[in-house]
């Protein structure tokens, strides 16, 4: 008994080593998104389907409308 006692302690602070070694090995890192308006999109931008085929022909990712005039801004990663 009096060996498991002993033992106890040390068994919890492996188990609290592992668990804040795997929490700190799991790191999510975002990558920034960067937006340019579009200079061949015409008109008002409704769809963000419309703006993204767009962008994409200027060598963007992507596309999304913005503002209250409607106007198409390109996406891509930083």
């Amino acid at each position: 008994m009096e060996h498991s006692r002993r033992l106890l302690p040390a068994i919890l602070l492996l188990l609290f080593l592992l668990i804040s070694s795997e929490e700190m090995g799991t790191k999510v890192v975002e990558a920034r998104t960067c937006e340019s308006q579009s200079h061949r999109f015409k008109g008002t931008c409704l769809r963000a389907s419309n703006c993204a085929n767009v962008c994409q022909t200027e060598g963007f990712q992507g596309g999304v409308c913005r503002g209250l005039r409607g106007r198409c801004f390109c996406t891509k990663r930083c």
